[in-house]
């Protein structure tokens, strides 16, 4: 799939016990216009990498710069406290900054 929007929270790259490395950032995405849902204008995406080659450039990323991805939905599900609860999130393959928070082309910078 092919996702792109503006980033709300900082990439962050975090070592797992088991010794992977995965990278986590989230993105809201506009709706179209014409949505059936009227009341929401923006859907906000978690989006996950294991890819390590992908993990400095999304560090690079900044609140407010505009990225694109290509990647699988993905569903987790685990129990807690409360009860099992699931989110989905975005596995990207590819990434790319397409614009600064400063409305920079990603080639000037």
């Amino acid at each position: 799939m092919l996702v792109a929007g503006r980033i709300t929270a900082a990439p962050l790259v975090r070592e797992l016990p088991s010794g992977d490395r995965l990278a986590t950032w989230r993105i809201c995405v506009v709706r179209s216009p014409d949505s059936r849902y009227g009341g929401r204008r923006v859907d906000s995406i978690t989006c996950t990498s294991f890819d390590r080659g992908l993990h400095e450039r999304v560090r690079a990323w900044q609140l407010g710069d505009v990225v694109r991805m290509t990647g699988e939905l993905r569903r987790r599900t685990w129990r807690a406290h409360e009860g099992v609860r699931s989110v989905c999130e975005v596995e990207a393959r590819t990434a790319t900054l397409v614009r600064t928070a400063r409305g920079h082309s990603a080639e000037r910078r």
